[in-house]
């Protein structure tokens, strides 16, 4: 008996594009006001923000890359895979594909 991990890929995709979107709301938040108008959120929040959301999205990128079978080298393709950064986030990366599995179901 076989146990197959099922994995919830439209929900991963749906938070990686609200995650872009707030990227780039955070990009404007840090520019003059001349540029963005009203101010939502100081220079240096939308600063910190920005670099944080980032970190998650690339972590996030990572996983569903993994998801679709390739390597690390395949999917930031300016590293080699022995000494690659993302290995360096793999328990991040362990713990949102925990995350996003649904459900174990045994095949016969």
């Amino acid at each position: 008996m076989e146990t197959i991990v099922k994995i919830n890929i439209l929900n991963l995709k749906e938070e990686i594009k609200a995650m872009a979107e707030k990227q780039k709301f955070y990009k404007n938040q840090r520019k003059t006001v001349k540029l963005v108008g009203e101010r939502k959120m100081s220079a240096s929040d939308a600063t910190y923000e920005h670099q944080r959301n980032g970190e998650k999205l690339r972590v996030m990128y990572a996983v569903y890359g993994l998801l679709r079978g390739k390597k690390f080298s395949e999917i930031e393709n300016h590293y080699p895979e022995e000494n690659h950064p993302l290995n360096k986030l793999q328990y991040r990366i362990d713990t949102l594909l925990s995350k996003y599995q649904l459900q174990e179901v045994k095949v016969e």
